[in-house]
């Protein structure tokens, strides 16, 4: 609701009865929101939003016309082409764009300019899930909707703490529990919200949710609780698994994280013998080292218990930002072209190349986030375009980004913030918000849903795909879109049915190929690399740290809405759990020092019953103190995703 350009208030159509009453089918498309949506709104038109474009003249960010500033960006740009070649360049976009704007992205990237060194914030962990369930299912998204989940018999939630980071979607799990009185398998590292609603809470040690599953895989065997049609029709590959988990006993998965041999048997019956079962995966296991072997394993509980193409079941996961699903759909991570064919795929290379009239830059000259990071700290990029991200900010400084930022001779942020990134740049050009725009937003089922524009921009903010194509044609390659309709009619004309604006098309895993070529190679090798000791909870450092959201903040947007930063401030203390804070003789606000591989620490600790026993938790989205310094960057092998949400610490009291 607006008043003199200004939001005055955010409500869901419709209510809680309509949304709900006592059948799933009513709630689709329910459009309820969280309390951010509710409250945090006040960051769209926030009084440090940017209002016009900056140029850095004489070492300051000045204040310049925006012709006068495209004029200058494209000339720079343009010339470090022609020194250096398209591959001295690369970009980075936020999740958070539409569509039409995450296509706009990669097509300057790939076309106007010539280079495949781009990537998006899905690569912060929704890509192991994407990769890992193409490679064994041929399925790119999760597999279950809504209603599946919401009339699921068990639910098996792993490593998310959905009430707090996607509450919305929570409620499916909730009313599954309240109407369809299902029973919920809870795997996590704290004592979280959802985790008082399950029949089993599983309360694992940090770090230790992806070996809790490979015991879930070594139960079922055990158990004899298999389906043997579904595992009948691989033989070899079924023998396979038998091999690998036969390397490790419950009884060590047990000891390393922490949950009872019974605890684990129950858990993996409850599961295997249910007729409607859907798993559920978050960040403890797709932003956790390992984590794309840690959804392969997922794969295997559900393929040995015959949860594969059964109605209603399926392997899911939550995302963190409201576009990851289409950043991928949409092309912008350097292994995938728009609809998420290969990039090195001929037939889709030459689709791409003929509708946009260019050669697409040679296969093997991609770049996913950390190469880009690690290309511009050595000096081979010489130029990044930065939309929405704030990489110097999300990142520990063990990563070097800032080194890697002052090294480039461009570096163009575009942002309706200026952001600790956007303090180091070039250029600096001021973005719309979603309430400013058109487009459409794919949500984590596969769905297509329309933003439309409510307000007029702030200042003289743009669209990011306005801004985009004008740097196109400055480069001379002409994006000529009126408005985001023409450029959901082209990406409508690449990617067909893409727009189906209803439910998601439903899609059957085609798990064969997988189960049949390289399955016995890969199992074992991924079974034992799982298994090699990682000591968590070692002596040294006893205590896991971990980074992660709160129910009123996600970072980049919510620090900036007054309601919830008066809701949820920042009080720079590190939650312990009561039990350890008792034994250390710590009181609430006492200091202590908190030292990791990376460095140490000083800050103020708060008791908080949500925290384990040698675990301690901090917000994510807030930068000081600056506790992401002391978490050690890991870079998946397989994926490029970087991992540096958990570290080994000591706390000792000051």
């Amino acid at each position: 609701e607006m008043k003199d350009n200004e939001v005055v208030r955010v409500t869901s159509p419709l209510s809680w009865k309509n949304k709900w009453g006592d059948r799933a089918d009513t709630a689709k498309g329910h459009g309820g929101l969280c309390v951010r949506g509710r409250f945090g709104f006040q960051f769209i038109d926030s009084q440090m939003r940017l209002q016009q474009p900056l140029v850095r003249q004489n070492g300051k960010l000045v204040e310049t016309p925006w012709l006068d500033t495209i004029d200058s960006l494209v000339t720079r740009l343009a010339d470090i082409k022609a020194k250096h070649g398209p591959q001295a360049i690369a970009g980075l976009i936020t999740a958070r764009c539409s569509n039409e704007e995450l296509y706009v992205f990669q097509k300057l990237m790939r076309a106007a300019i010539g280079t495949n060194q781009l990537d998006s914030s899905s690569r912060y962990g929704h890509l192991n899930f994407v990769r890992a369930m193409q490679h064994a299912l041929g399925i790119g998204r999760m597999m279950n909707d809504s209603v599946d989940i919401t009339k699921a018999k068990v639910i098996l939630l792993v490593g998310s703490n959905m009430t707090e980071t996607n509450p919305v979607a929570s409620l499916r799990v909730k009313e599954s529990l309240r109407v369809y009185r299902s029973q919920l398998i809870v795997v996590d590292s704290a004592q979280t919200n959802i985790a008082k609603l399950a029949s089993h809470p599983l309360l694992v040690k940090p770090g230790t949710e992806g070996l809790f599953v490979q015991g879930l895989v070594k139960s079922v065997l055990e158990q004899d609780l298999i389906d043997a049609e579904a595992t009948g029709k691989h033989p070899e590959a079924f023998a396979a698994l038998k091999q690998a988990v036969a390397g490790f006993s419950l009884a060590s998965i047990a000891k390393q994280t922490g949950v009872a041999v019974d605890q684990i048997n129950e858990a993996a019956a409850v599961f295997a013998e249910a007729p409607r079962a859907v798993i559920i995966c978050g960040e403890g296991i797709v932003r956790r080292p390992g984590g794309y072997h840690h959804v392969l394993t997922l794969v295997d509980l559900a393929w040995v218990t015959g949860k594969l193409g059964r109605p209603g079941c399926g392997i899911n996961t939550v995302t963190e930002e409201p576009n990851e699903q289409g950043a991928v759909d949409m092309g912008a991570a350097s292994e995938f072209l728009p609809g998420q064919a290969r990039f090195e795929d001929e037939a889709a290379r030459a689709k791409f190349a003929k509708a946009w009239g260019v050669e697409l830059p040679a296969k093997g000259s991609e770049a996913n986030l950390m190469d880009i990071v690690a290309r511009c700290r050595s000096g081979e990029i010489k130029a990044l375009y930065v939309l929405g991200e704030n990489p110097l900010a999300t990142f520990p400084a063990s990563l070097g980004v800032r080194a890697a930022l002052e090294r480039l001779e461009l570096l163009i942020c575009q942002d309706p913030f200026l952001t600790e990134t956007a303090q180091l740049a070039h250029f600096v050009l001021p973005a719309c918000t979603f309430a400013e725009k058109d487009g459409t937003l794919t949500n984590q089922e596969g769905k297509v849903q329309r933003i439309r524009k409510s307000m007029e921009p702030i200042g003289e903010s743009l669209p990011d795909w306005h801004v985009m194509a004008a740097i196109a044609g400055g480069l001379g390659f002409p994006m000529e879109y009126e408005s985001s309709q023409d450029i959901q009619t082209e990406i409508m004309k690449l990617v067909p049915g893409y727009y189906n604006l209803g439910q998601p098309r439903k899609v059957e895993p085609t798990p064969e190929s997988y189960l049949a070529n390289g399955y016995k190679v890969e199992v074992g090798t991924r079974y034992r690399r799982s298994q090699e000791p990682s000591s968590p909870g070692n002596g040294e450092r006893p205590f896991g740290l971990i980074m992660g959201q709160l129910l009123y903040h996600s970072g980049k947007l919510s620090t900036q809405a007054s309601g919830l930063v008066n809701i949820s401030p920042n009080s720079g203390r590190l939650h312990m759990s009561v039990e350890d804070m008792e034994r250390m003789g710590l009181a609430d606000g006492a200091r202590v020092r908190v030292t990791s591989e990376c460095g140490a620490l000083e800050l103020g600790v708060e008791g908080d019953r949500s925290v384990l026993p040698k675990s301690c938790f901090f917000p994510e989205h807030f930068n000081d103190p600056a506790v992401k310094d002391l978490m050690p960057v890991e870079i998946d092998s397989i994926t490029g995703v970087p991992y540096f949400k958990l570290a080994r610490v000591t706390i000792e009291k000051v």
